[in-house]
């Protein structure tokens, strides 16, 4: 699909594997921390966001309120291991970091 997608989470052993994943598919995969989530944007926009909820600087949906709010229109998905259910508008999410079919289709369809 040749997309940049830039993984947001605070744990390297599920960003390692998702981008293990997506490669295969063609995309370009960027892997940050929370506390350098703005800066990567704002550097080099990606075409998707995928970030855990849950992260000790910024949270995921802290981090797409921002995005919001600084006129940033790149989709967002949200994958938490510890919710079921995150409601915000617009943003997709994932109750959690399994590599389902469901994961993978929500990624291609975005």
């Amino acid at each position: 699909m040749n997309r940049a997608i830039l993984i947001v989470d605070d744990a390297d052993d599920a960003a390692r594997v998702l981008a293990a994943v997506r490669h295969k598919e063609g995309d370009r995969l960027i892997s940050v921390d929370d506390a350098m989530a703005l800066h990567e944007i704002a550097r080099d926009p990606p075409d998707l966001v995928l970030s855990d909820v849950v992260m000790a600087d910024l949270d995921g949906v802290d981090l797409a309120r921002r995005l919001g709010k600084l006129g940033w229109t790149m989709p967002v998905v949200l994958m938490s291991g510890v919710y079921d259910h995150v409601d915000l508008p617009g943003v997709h999410f994932l109750p959690n970091h399994s590599m389902s079919t469901t994961c993978f289709a929500l990624l291609r369809n975005c």
